[in-house]
């Protein structure tokens, strides 16, 4: 389909880093989201509590053809971009 997830070892990466740790905290994130409402600015330099907000409330919109039933875009919250995929809760 065209919204397919994937996973495989990081070993058939050739210039992967295992184990996959650095010592320092990365100094850019891009949140990547579905944004069908024009609610987000496309481009946003945030304050680190600013990014944990929007980590952790992960808006997001339903559109058609990711979801099945969905006809037209519906904004939707997903706790850290993956709630269905979580085992528990993001506050843990």
């Amino acid at each position: 389909t065209e919204n397919t997830r994937v996973a495989y070892p990081l070993k058939f990466i050739p210039n992967a880093r295992i184990p996959a740790k650095v010592e320092h905290h990365p100094k850019q994130i891009i949140l990547l989201t579905c944004d069908a409402f024009g609610i987000l600015p496309p481009v946003s330099k945030l304050t680190q509590d600013q990014v944990m907000y929007h980590f952790i409330s992960g808006y997001t919109a339903k559109v058609a053809g990711t979801e099945e039933g969905v006809t037209e875009p519906e904004a939707t919250f997903s706790a850290c971009f993956g709630a269905p995929f979580l085992v528990w809760h993001p506050s843990v």
